[in-house]
């Protein structure tokens, strides 16, 4: 049995210590640095939380999006994946293709996802 905290706790554990005992002992010139580094290590442990849930359902509606069969990737060719399909999809916005019939269905996905990245990178966003 393995007792020990996974990375998702070491990242909580270690920016609670950071903004609760060493915060307030730095000099006010080092505070805005800390605080960016509470920050990433908050985006990082929520990332870690949410695997990659939001990813693979932006796949999923690239593929409806383009009416194409489903891509079982994960990890970096997921990511790569998704990088691709978003520089044809500016490509493609940009050219007009969905000016038309799928325009609702291009918004829904531009939707979902920036409330996708939104939950992780800044949730209290979402909450206004």
């Amino acid at each position: 049995m393995n007792n020990c905290p996974d990375a998702a706790e070491l990242l909580a554990i270690a920016r609670e210590t950071l903004l609760a005992r060493l915060l307030p002992a730095l000099p006010e010139a080092s505070r805005y640095d800390a605080l960016m580094i509470a920050n990433a290590m908050a985006i990082a442990a929520r990332e870690l939380e949410t695997g990659d849930v939001a990813e693979q359902s932006e796949l999923a509606r690239l593929n409806a999006l383009y009416a194409e069969s489903g891509n079982d990737v994960s990890g970096n060719a997921l990511h790569s994946t998704l990088v691709d399909y978003n520089r044809r999809l500016a490509a493609d916005i940009r050219s007009g293709r969905f000016d038309d019939k799928q325009r609702m269905a291009l918004l829904d996905h531009l939707e979902k996802t920036a409330i996708d990245k939104l939950a992780v990178a800044n949730p209290k966003a979402l909450k206004s």
